[in-house]
């Protein structure tokens, strides 16, 4: 392990931007391989204490507790870990595989998923080789993707264990979680059972294809991020939702009135907060306030509510009515988003004494009305027409790059 870890200090003092593309990718292959090796040894290793119980020695109840205690294992990984570890004693050929790196933990675990005790004896008194099963899956996950591999372990589960697969299909348990993380971001994790997983694809995909503008260079997990977000705020939106505590369900955003009313990155003003998430920047909470029911709260010196105001909406149905039937879509430059993904967007916000008007407003697809708050870019419109034009931060303007 000293010689390991020397080896690993030397490699943290490598300059891998000095390297050629083809040291750089052959590194990137032996490290991936080495990696691969490491955790079989770790799974090994954890096999071996499994057996023995020496977590007992510590305390704990069990080896996978011991694993999320001691080691700081994320439970999932603990759990698959220490199932890996033994069924693996019944497949020599994968975990050779494993152990020489040519499979990933990912393959390991896709094939010993599958491998349950009933299984085996199921294919026992089939008939069946296990020993060539082995060897047959091992080959299958060296020459694969995890993936692909996972199909060719169905397709042999299916035919040794159909009740078994009907016996997956009924397990529609699904999972979903959501922690606002220390970074300021909501992390999010989950698994569905496969028609719950089919249900949220189609919906995701359906939204997806639906909004790509031209030159839209996100990616497939950030237009998937954004899809997924837009199916939330189309539930919300359609009022459909079970009312919460005796209201409709709301996205709630709280920010001081001075700190709301101060210019774009004015310095000694804390910014808003959401219901759940936590502390938002203050040009986020003016992007919310754009197109949002408003209320105002007094509080006293000890932050206690003295008075509510009553909820008013910064824009009526009629102006948006008629914003949209000027605008047809986004204005932001080379957006064509429909109007029933966009915002209505003050282009002089109200809180800087901008009017709630048809004249003042703009329709903007969530993407580019954050890029004109919290991104710096503005738009302005030709006046006496409908033609918009949009700025840069820097104050140039985004232009057709289209030939003649």
């Amino acid at each position: 392990m000293s010689e390991l870890r020397s080896a690993l200090d030397e490699l943290t003092g490598i300059a891998f931007g000095d390297l050629s593309e083809d040291a750089l990718l052959d590194l990137v292959g032996d490290l991936s391989v080495t990696a691969n090796r490491v955790a079989a040894a770790l799974t090994s290793a954890v096999r071996a204490a499994d057996r023995r119980e020496a977590y007992r020695r510590d305390g704990a109840v069990s080896m996978k507790a011991w694993l999320r205690g001691s080691c700081r294992m994320a439970p999932e990984q603990a759990t698959a870990t220490v199932s890996t570890g033994r069924r693996l004693e019944q497949l020599p050929e994968t975990a050779a595989a494993f152990a020489s790196g040519e499979i990933s933990a990912a393959h390991a675990r896709v094939i010993t998923r599958a491998m349950t005790p009933g299984r085996l004896a199921k294919a026992a008194d089939a008939g069946i080789d296990l020993g060539l099963t082995d060897g047959i899956l091992a080959d299958l996950a060296r020459a694969t993707a995890p993936n692909e591999t996972a199909r060719g372990v169905a397709q042999w589960v299916a035919g040794v264990d159909p009740d078994g697969t009907l016996d997956d299909a009924a397990d529609t348990r699904r999972r979903f979680t959501m922690a606002s993380g220390l970074d300021g971001r909501v992390h999010v994790r989950g698994e569905f059972d496969a028609v719950g997983g089919e249900y949220l694809h189609t919906a995701l995909v359906a939204l997806m294809n639906g909004d790509r503008p031209a030159g839209d260079a996100r990616s497939h997990a950030e237009r998937q991020g954004d899809a997924l977000v837009a199916l939330a705020r189309g539930a919300l939106d359609a009022g459909g939702l079970p009312t919460v505590r005796g209201e409709r369900p709301h996205v709630r955003v709280t920010i001081d009135l001075m700190a709301l009313c101060a210019e774009r990155g004015a310095p000694g003003f804390s910014g808003g907060s959401l219901g759940w998430a936590g502390p938002i920047n203050p040009e986020t909470a003016r992007r919310l306030a754009c197109d949002a029911g408003v209320a105002r709260i007094l509080t006293g010196p000890s932050g206690l509510p003295l008075d509510v105001g009553r909820e008013q909406r910064t824009s009526t149905a009629g102006i948006r009515r008629a914003t949209e039937i000027r605008d047809d879509h986004c204005v932001f430059a080379g957006c064509d988003a429909p109007p029933e993904w966009c915002d209505f967007h003050h282009v002089v916000h109200w809180a800087h004494g901008g009017p709630t008007s048809c004249d003042n407003g703009a329709l903007l697809c969530e993407r580019h009305h954050t890029g004109c708050h919290e991104g710096g870019f503005t738009i302005r419109r030709n006046p006496g027409t409908g033609r918009w034009r949009t700025y840069r931060p820097d104050g140039t303007e985004v232009l057709s790059r289209a030939g003649p």
